[in-house]
């Protein structure tokens, strides 16, 4: 299985009418009850979804996707106006890790997607908006319907049926984008647009930056990412797309009751061909910067810096500890990610050591880099224990009660789009 580890940030908005009122915002592109929507945050918004989906920035490109972004805006205000009214709100600290956990899971360096903004003349203020938005509808939907969900021993029996009778079937790893068709759209927009993202990826766009800015599946927030699927499982017109496609490809847009899909074949394998066992690895990488010349004496005092902090770290506990009393030196961790989905300079390094234990320092462009597991855990994808899928049972229950969530949302709403 193939994991493509992209930078790929959804963003979004949230304005005040009374202060943005006050900056002179120009024209209003649409109201949220009492929210607005200006044409400065959506010029922001379409600047940063087409620098991150790897577009050109031209009128053509901007002008296509501009009925999007706009629904998505629309719908990401809504989440947080429904949060509010349950008093759920995201601190400041709660923002600022999320922004972490973002540059983390897609191999940044602290601080690099401040940076990005800054470079492109994008207000920060946009990221720590989308992200307040994902906190709090998460938090909302937990907070709502978590404690209802029943998976009775009838479900888990089927589930686990399902699970086990996988290996013996045909399966699909697929990577979708997923446009719903409802009231607030017509059908022929929406097939338009399909097509759109279809031809853009096929001129070079990346699939899982655009799963993550436009899709409105809930594996958006994974690029689009659902993991293997049974051929038996898919929908007839779904399965009958992927037939014939080669790894590495992309369908046509294909309309279900639901909307339009666009699937990526990411991977294939054939009945009876197991995933076989793997090892989720948590581990920090720790950079001790090194300001040139690179001098052989310069390297050597921060290799033997690095070494020492390896020794003196029995486990990542104490790393972490270390390292805060050196704001010199940049931490930052990784967890749970499968051993056989690491880049194999890094798998060499790390693969065969013990929790606990350090790789050899190693000389980059920035610097003295070092890895330092923190935890290994055997899996077996073939066998999960019910714990594991009973889990899963309760995600998929809320991930489509959110859906029909935010579906009555908008139906309820004062929503004007002014184009």
């Amino acid at each position: 299985m193939r994991i493509f580890l992209i930078f790929s940030v959804i963003i979004n908005f949230l304005i005040n009418a009374v202060s943005y009122a006050d900056e002179g915002i120009g024209r209003i592109v649409a109201v949220v009850e009492d929210k607005i929507i200006s044409q400065a945050d959506l010029d922001h918004r379409l600047k940063l979804a087409i620098l991150s989906s790897g577009l050109q920035n031209t009128p053509e490109n901007r002008k296509q996707l501009e009925p999007q972004v706009v629904r998505i805006m629309v719908e990401e205000l809504l989440k947080i106006n429904r949060a509010k009214q349950f008093d759920i709100l995201a601190s400041k600290n709660d923002i600022e890790q999320a922004i972490k956990e973002i540059e983390h899971r897609n191999h940044m360096e602290e601080g690099t997607l401040k940076k990005l903004l800054q470079t492109n003349n994008i207000p920060l203020k946009i990221l720590q908006t989308q992200t307040e938005a994902e906190i709090v509808w998460r938090e909302y939907i937990q907070a709502r319907y978590y404690n209802s969900i029943q998976v009775s021993q009838r479900e888990l029996e089927r589930a686990s049926e399902k699970f086990a009778q996988k290996k013996d079937k045909p399966q699909f790893l697929l990577a979708e984008i997923f446009l719903d068709v409802d009231n607030s759209a017509s059908e022929e927009e929406i097939k338009r647009r399909a097509w759109e993202f279809v031809n853009k990826i096929r001129s070079g766009a990346n699939f899982s930056a655009i799963a993550q800015q436009f899709s409105q599946a809930a594996s958006a927030a994974q690029s689009g990412d659902i993991d293997w699927v049974v051929e038996d499982q898919l929908d007839p017109l779904l399965k009958n797309a992927l037939s014939s496609l080669n790894i590495g490809n992309i369908t046509d847009p294909i309309r279900t009751k639901h909307g339009y899909h666009i699937l990526l074949l990411r991977d294939k394998r054939a009945a009876g061909e197991s995933l076989g066992k793997d090892t989720l690895i948590s581990f920090i990488q720790t950079l001790f910067p090194l300001n040139p010349p690179f001098t052989e004496e310069n390297v050597g005092t921060v290799m033997s810096k690095a070494r020492a902090f390896a020794n003196n770290a029995k486990n990542c506990a104490v790393l972490s500890t270390l390292v805060q009393g050196d704001k010199s030196i940049q931490m930052r961790e990784v967890n749970k990610l499968s051993i056989s989905n690491l880049i194999p300079q890094i798998r060499s390094l790390i693969g065969n050591l013990n929790a606990g234990q350090s790789s050899n320092p190693l000389l980059s462009d920035a610097g003295i880099i070092m890895f330092t597991v923190c935890e290994k855990q055997d899996i077996n994808p073939d066998n999960l224990s019910k714990d594991q899928i009973r889990s899963i049972l309760i995600d998929e229950k809320l991930n489509s009660l959110a859906k029909g969530e935010l579906r009555e949302i908008k139906r309820k709403a004062h929503i004007e789009i002014r184009r």
